[in-house]
């Protein structure tokens, strides 16, 4: 399971604060301790600072100053995402792309000059669709674009988009049904981000934790999450113990001697 850390994200006050004051040992801690908690990406997004675009090339700058850890460019902005791609050094991801127009038709030519990976949305100009099906054929829509842009799908990570379970509680199902269907259609891994499922829901925490057990057992590869947060990243390394991803429990015993599992 790969993790991409959520924290780096303009959306949280904290966060905004310190891209609008220039706080960068704040954004520098925080990017330290998530890759401490083995985040294999760090999701960037400064859409709610001062100006979105030199924010970003600014925060990716002093963050590669302090982690080796590749970034996550996060914006709907083509624009603000090559200043990302640009100031970063090395292989980054794109967050994201999806069926939207206008998003394509920017986005694509990012992920092709930069040889990038990818998270891409099941999404267009309608919005998200509610059904399965639907999320299902825009997956392979992205993909065939990707194809004809001569798109590493090794690299791509296709997003069905959790709905929240307060708005509907089929929508964890509807999720789980669009991972399983797209591995097997179209052969590219999924991503998720997990807080979503639990909005306006109480004991969010509790939610996030079972839903990301149950996406790992429907073959999920990669999570957007909190990478601090113990009891979520021993979820990962206890899920993947019990799908006979850790050999002989390798892993599960060196996080525990480690002390970093927590139940």
């Amino acid at each position: 399971m790969l993790i991409v850390g959520e924290k780096l994200n303009s959306t949280i006050p904290s966060v905004k604060e310190a891209i609008k004051t220039r706080n960068a040992a704040f954004l520098q801690d925080l990017a330290r301790r998530q890759a401490a908690g083995g985040a294999s990406f760090l999701d960037l997004n400064t859409a709610q600072g001062n100006n979105e675009l030199d924010d970003m090339e600014w925060a990716v700058k002093i963050l590669q100053e302090a982690v080796d850890v590749p970034l996550c460019i996060d914006s709907t902005e083509p624009a603000v995402i090559e200043a990302g791609l640009k100031a970063h050094r090395g292989k980054a991801m794109l967050n994201s792309i999806s069926m939207e127009t206008d998003r394509l038709s920017g986005m694509l030519p990012l992920i092709s000059e930069y040889g990038c990976a990818v998270v891409a949305l099941t999404m267009n100009d309608s919005g998200i669709p509610k059904t399965a099906e639907e999320r299902i054929k825009i997956a392979g829509q992205l993909v065939d674009e990707l194809k004809r842009a001569n798109v590493d799908l090794e690299q791509v990570y296709i997003d069905p988009l959790v709905l929240p379970l307060a708005v509907n509680s089929e929508n964890g199902v509807i999720f789980f049904r669009c991972l399983d269907e797209i591995k097997k259609s179209y052969k590219v891994k999924t991503i998720s981000g997990l807080s979503n499922v639990s909005h306006d829901l109480p004991k969010r925490k509790l939610i996030n934790r079972n839903f990301l057990t149950i996406c790992m057992v429907n073959g999920m590869d990669a999570a957007i999450m909190d990478p601090t947060d113990r009891k979520l990243t021993s979820t990962v390394t206890a899920t993947n113990l019990l799908l006979n991803k850790d050999r002989f429990a390798r892993n599960y015993l060196k996080a525990f001697r480690a002390e970093a599992l927590e139940d």
